[in-house]
């Protein structure tokens, strides 16, 4: 790129000594580093692919959709197209100017347009343009971008398995993710972080329609039917179905006795079983810890209460709704059915403390 002449910072302003020049040169070049740093991970080769390889998704098993498409079409040597068939059949049941779609209630059509600019300006640098996770930044990033298309969120209020209310996700782009590279919007004006939320919600249904069919063909090795495909997409998004989990119990203090309790529920292997994964201390140090993966293919490893960093908030309430309902797309199950409310406060207040003291240890 060609640089245009150097031009004066804030030239025919008066009394600007040599070192304040100096320091404002200064000043200047750090921040172009920083751009520099922050641009580079974006920049794309002439053949359209991104700079630089991502073996960390591809030795996961997270092979880009078209690729897995391609790959299942030749192996399993289909007489049908299966990708044109995905291809039309996403746009009978999902596209949106699909008069079966839209009857289906499941978004709100006017945030759709406006969500994906935003989307594209915000998002798709580390989401990918399709939501699928593989963005050009993705590759320098750990934990990695949610991949949207599996239908499967993290850090929701409904109940194990199920998908997220849209005010799930949008206190998650409002907040951001605590210690993962996901920032917060807080500045975005409410209406757009909305429209967002809205996008989103459609890739993962269009993105979860065209995984379900592709498994169905690789599973059955027949042509699969886009109308029950659809359908079952379409059941498992319905906003009337989904109903949030909050504390079904009010907090109790949080005293010596409530933390005590919540010790003793923490290491019996019988009630929780919290020690294999994030160890007696709650330092993420479990037998079990080097042990897993996500859903997505990913190494995962327990969090390390001590460090006092909750992905899904901090707050009780946060904390609660978390060892209440679990972590979708990972190993940390649901509790809500197995203790009561009170006895999930007690383990909040006992995960709290470990936090408050995990930096003098």
């Amino acid at each position: 790129m060609k640089l245009s002449e150097p031009t004066p910072l804030w030239p025919g302003r008066p009394g600007r000594s040599p070192g304040a020049l100096g320091a404002s040169a200064a000043s200047l070049l750090f921040w172009l580093l920083g751009a520099a740093l922050f641009v580079l991970p974006f920049l794309r080769a002439p053949d359209g692919w991104t700079v630089g390889e991502d073996p960390r998704r591809y030795d996961a098993g997270d092979i880009p959709f078209v690729e897995d498409v391609g790959d299942v079409q030749e192996e399993l040597a289909f007489e049908f197209d299966l990708a044109g068939l995905i291809a039309a059949s996403s746009e009978t049941y999902f596209g949106l100017d699909s008069e079966e779609f839209l009857a289906q209630g499941l978004i709100q059509p006017e945030r759709i347009a406006p969500g994906r600019a935003l989307y594209q300006m915000n998002c798709a640098g580390c989401h990918g343009t399709t939501g699928d996770g593989g963005g050009p930044a993705a590759r320098f990033l750990d934990p990695r971008p949610r991949n949207f298309r599996k239908g499967v969120y993290k850090f929701t209020s409904t109940a194990s398995g199920r998908k997220p209310l849209r005010s799930d996700l949008f206190r998650t782009i409002t907040r951001g993710l605590s210690g993962a590279s996901m920032p917060n919007f807080r500045l975005t004006p409410e209406e757009m972080r909305w429209d967002l939320v809205e996008y989103v919600r459609y890739l993962s249904m269009l993105g979860e329609f065209e995984q379900l069919m592709l498994d169905e063909a690789y599973d059955t090795e027949e042509e699969p039917d886009p109308a029950e495909m659809a359908e079952i997409i379409y059941d498992r998004w319905r906003p009337e179905d989904l109903r949030g989990i909050y504390p079904d119990a009010p907090e109790p203090d949080a005293d010596e006795a409530s933390v005590e309790r919540g010790r003793q529920l923490f290491l019996d292997p019988g009630m929780t079983n919290c020690t294999t994964c994030h160890g007696e201390e709650g330092k993420g140090d479990g037998l079990t810890a080097d042990k897993y993966q996500d859903d997505w293919g990913y190494k995962i490893v327990p969090r390390n209460f001590q460090m006092g960093v909750f992905r899904a908030g901090a707050t009780p309430e946060d904390l609660w709704r978390s060892i209440a309902t679990g972590i979708n797309g990972t190993p940390m199950g649901a509790f809500g059915d197995n203790l009561t409310g009170e006895q999930i406060w007690d383990l909040v207040h006992f995960v709290q403390q470990l936090g408050n003291s995990g930096g003098s240890r």
